[in-house]
């Protein structure tokens, strides 16, 4: 019971609130500029509000250089909040408790930015686009001149999506989880910062280069990512035992 208090706590006080809001500034106006982009395709192809979210969603300049230094903004303030410190690792049974639990924050503040991410990528495609549980042959077409596979597309819309999206969440905890492993290890937020955006930006380059899109090959990502976040976390385990918690609030 007092670890689920304390978990509450976590959650309820430590959300870098001015950083959330920059953030959805910046996911708003991505979903916006992101539609219009594909309304001037409209002589070309005309595509249904679920392709247009998986074209959002998978888009590398939207996923690596917009979404993910957005997401690493907000998670970066939650290390080097208020409960950094001494005093607050104290209020906690062990080391051990203490990083878990910021962990978990992280986890919860992902799902969030991802989930908005989502939320207004559709509202806006929605609101211009219809609406088709099918793939329409003008998207597979765009996206086999794109160099994807057709057959990437068996699949209905709402499972291909959902992959692709389990995909870009795996990508972005392993990032936090990174963040937070060098900034316990430099003591710096910045240097969190720039190194998982750098991680983030590489591992997005290299998923750029890899044209097959299929669900066998996102459960394969999606895997390779959950066994090195598990490395990184066994690291956050090591390294939150030789911190030094000092009481001067560390930036």
């Amino acid at each position: 019971m007092k670890k689920l208090s304390r978990l509450t706590y976590s959650l309820t006080s430590h959300i870098p609130a001015a950083r959330w809001c920059l953030a959805l500034i910046v996911i708003a106006f991505t979903a916006v500029v992101s539609v219009y982009k594909y309304i001037d395709l409209a002589d070309m192809a005309t595509f249904s509000c679920h392709e247009v979210l998986y074209l959002i969603l998978t888009d590398t300049t939207n996923i690596v250089f917009i979404y993910l230094p957005a997401y690493l903004f907000i998670v970066s303030g939650i290390t080097f909040d208020s409960g950094f410190g001494r005093t607050a690792v104290l209020r906690h049974e062990s080391r051990r408790e203490w990083l878990d639990i910021k962990l978990i924050t992280y986890i919860v503040n992902t799902l969030i930015f991802f989930g908005a991410v989502i939320l207004f990528d559709f509202a806006v495609s929605y609101r211009v686009f219809g609406f088709s549980d099918v793939w329409s042959s003008d998207f597979v077409g765009f996206r086999m001149i794109s160099g994807q596979s057709s057959a990437d597309f068996l699949l209905p819309p709402i499972p291909t999506i959902t992959a692709a999206c389990c995909g870009v969440l795996t990508l972005y905890l392993f990032c936090g989880a990174v963040n937070l492993l060098f900034s316990l290890l430099c003591k710096r937020e910045d240097v969190g910062l720039f190194i998982s955006l750098l991680i983030g930006i590489v591992l997005g380059a290299c998923d750029m280069l890899i044209t097959d899109k299929s669900l066998t090959a996102q459960v394969i990502r999606i895997i390779i990512l959950i066994a090195a976040g598990t490395a990184v976390y066994f690291a956050c385990c090591a390294a939150v035992r030789k911190v030094d918690f000092g009481e001067k609030k560390l930036l």
